[in-house]
């Protein structure tokens, strides 16, 4: 059949970009990851410690648990936020142990992705290789980027599924919709409650209304399962707080953090205005997806603390509205656009992405290479960090400051040398006599080695 000879040529074409574009983002944030860890220079070397310890212990048959830090409880089941899905980490972990390995996993998901925004472009409907370039968009897009370098973030893993959920739903694919609503479930207690309003926006719309209403309602048994089963669930999102800083009666609270979430407000609209390109009207288009996200920029916008930067250790909590943003944008630049002539649609696309390379260079510049410099041209003190580090054996037990302490997080025993030491705002006057040492428990192990910067 010759006529079908040009369109299968397209999809394979448009595969092919997609590919490309996905590997390279992968193999590329990996490298990024790796330089910046290298360079000391991760936003909290501390998280990276802590979780790459509990895939380290999970990998070798201690899933019950980590020696990382004193305020989370032992083991994957029972850290303060419930994130199993670093169970899936393990088997890579085992075969190619090292934080390395972790990076590439989590650059990985976040390039999967990439596949969510084709699929949603092509159930628009929109051509193979327009649906490709979408994709790129999203694989250039400075939300993401930041995503895969903010240090170890399971919350981040969510992202891919939220995406894929969202086609999978507008494709009306029963246990695709499933697997990849199980999976986000698995990142954060979160996350759930955005599962279950893409659901209501997805049934909102008409498709796939049984698969929706199901998986919705298995979602919010998710919840209570897991929250009974535990102790110590810790959510972000509490609808009680939305409610009040909505109604004026928590508008005043700092939450000790020195201001109110209203003294933010105009930090949390320019926060906005850095999703608009590539995403812009288009995710405006596509309010059913939009919907889903709308518990997380609740919290995002009524909360006291400075967590709504590009540029900080907490880029990750927004995490899963980038995933159904940029799922609404796939969806809804389709509906803008569906009426355009060819040529206009494929010069916007190309329009988009000049405009997302003139600003990642300038973020490259400004943000991205201080950060990796440090370990391409190495500082002093990150060479004597290293040197260092290299008399430590494998096996021993150590003892390390925040910025250093994550380059011995793949062993059995580690610790943070600021957890061992009292700090001065939560001391209380003693019962009976002076403070004679640490305020939280001692070491499991007692450190062999330490190295701890002179300015610690």
């Amino acid at each position: 059949m010759p006529s079908d000879t040009p369109g299968r040529a397209s999809a394979l074409a448009a595969r092919a970009l997609l590919g490309l574009g996905m590997a390279a983002f992968a193999v590329g944030q990996t490298v990024l990851a790796r330089w910046k860890a290298l360079g000391l220079q991760s936003e909290w070397g501390f998280d990276v410690t802590f979780f790459h310890n509990l895939v380290w212990n999970f990998a070798n048959g201690h899933g019950y648990r980590q020696s990382g830090t004193y305020h989370e409880p032992p083991g994957i089941f029972g850290e303060t936020h419930f994130e199993p899905i670093l169970l899936f980490a393990a088997l890579p972990y085992r075969l190619f142990p090292g934080l390395d390995t972790i990076f590439a996993l989590q650059s990985s998901l976040l390039a999967l992705g990439a596949w969510g925004v084709y699929r949603l472009v092509r159930q628009a409907p929109a051509p193979p290789l327009i649906a490709a370039g979408a994709a790129w968009v999203y694989l250039l897009w400075w939300p993401v980027w930041r995503m895969a370098a903010a240090d170890i973030r399971p919350l981040t893993w969510s992202l891919p599924f939220l995406l894929l959920l969202a086609a999978s739903l507008r494709e009306e694919k029963h246990w695709q919709s499933f697997v990849w609503g199980l999976l986000a479930c698995l990142c954060r207690e979160e996350v759930p409650a955005l599962v279950i309003f893409l659901c209501v926006g997805s049934w909102l719309r008409g498709r796939a209304r049984p698969t929706a209403l199901r998986l919705a309602l298995a979602a919010a048994l998710f919840v209570a399962l897991s929250t009974a089963l535990r102790s110590n669930a810790s959510f972000y999102i509490q609808p009680g707080r939305l409610l009040e800083a909505l109604l004026g009666g928590g508008g005043g609270d700092d939450g000790g953090w020195g201001h109110s979430a209203g003294d933010l407000f105009g930090v949390r609209l320019d926060y906005l205005r850095q999703w608009l390109v590539p995403v812009g009207l288009g995710a405006l288009l596509a309010p059913e997806i939009l919907l889903g996200a709308l518990p997380l920029f609740g919290y995002l916008f009524t909360q006291p603390h400075e967590w709504a930067t590009w540029e900080g250790p907490y880029v990750h909590h927004a995490a899963p509205a980038v995933g159904i943003v940029a799922a609404a944008a796939a969806a809804g630049w389709p509906r803008l656009l569906r009426r355009v002539p060819a040529p206009l649609a494929v010069a916007a696309l190309l329009a988009i992405l000049a405009a997302e390379g003139w600003d990642l260079r300038h973020r490259w510049e400004r943000i991205i290479q201080p950060e990796i410099s440090a370990w391409l041209e190495p500082e002093p003190r990150v060479v004597e960090a290293h040197r260092l580090a290299a008399l430590v054996p494998a096996d021993a037990s150590v003892m390390a400051d925040w910025h250093t302490v994550h380059l011995f997080s793949g062993r059995s025993q580690v610790y943070a040398y600021h957890q061992e030491s009292p700090e001065p705002d939560r001391l209380e006057p003693p019962a009976d006599g002076p403070l004679l040492g640490p305020l939280l428990p001692r070491p499991e192990v007692t450190p062999e080695w330490a190295l701890v910067h002179r300015e610690a």
